[in-house]
């Protein structure tokens, strides 16, 4: 839960442009969100949309609370898992143990991420679906953690991560940690094109 709400704050703190914490209302609709299984990435797409459409109107709207949000994650989903269904008419929610085959053969693709895929396939015993999503996320945080700290570069490349981020003078340190955090993540995705471990794709 910690990593998803950071991830979702994160994000939303950079779509503004400033430095805005989430209010408690805006906590309660990301537990929401994390309860109903809503996977991380489309809680983060919807945002990009909502934003996105904002930007492109001609009567701008200050955005100022993931409220403004709400619709677009709850349609987005819909519309994933109505996309979700394959030939055989099953969901992930339906058939977690193929969409956990693929998610481990994509990590094997991968030389860095090739340990974590036994790991992934190993959650096929799991029969909760929204503890599976919970568990993927804390092993896409650990594999992640793993593959910057062998980093020869891990140094230089975490404080290119840092300086990315621009002045965060204004925040406190806690937020501050959890920012940079989320973003060396980010980076280190982009990096190595590593996979978001979710059942939904």
């Amino acid at each position: 839960m910690t990593e998803y709400f950071d991830e979702i704050e994160h994000h939303f703190y950079l779509r503004r442009g400033t430095h805005l914490l989430l209010s408690g209302k805006d906590r309660v609709l990301v537990r929401e969100w994390f309860s109903a299984g809503i996977p991380l990435h489309v809680v983060i797409e919807a945002i990009d949309i909502v934003f996105q459409k904002n930007e492109e109107s001609a009567r701008k709207k200050v955005i100022n609370s993931l409220w403004y949000c709400r619709h677009s994650v709850t349609e987005l989903w819909e519309e994933r898992k109505e996309l979700a269904v394959g030939d055989a008419g099953t969901t992930p929610e339906e058939a977690p143990v193929a969409a956990l085959e693929l998610l481990a053969a994509e990590l094997e693709s991968i030389d860095v991420s090739r340990p974590f895929a036994d790991r992934v396939r190993a959650l096929a015993r799991v029969k909760s679906v929204p503890k599976i999503e919970e568990r993927l996320m804390e092993l896409e945080h650990e594999m992640v953690t793993s593959i910057v700290d062998s980093l020869i570069d891990r140094d230089a490349f975490r404080e290119e991560v840092v300086r990315s981020l621009g002045d965060t003078s204004r925040l406190d340190a806690k937020t501050r940690a959890r920012t940079e955090e989320a973003n060396l993540r980010r980076a280190a995705r982009e990096r190595f094109g590593l996979p978001r471990l979710t059942l939904f794709r």
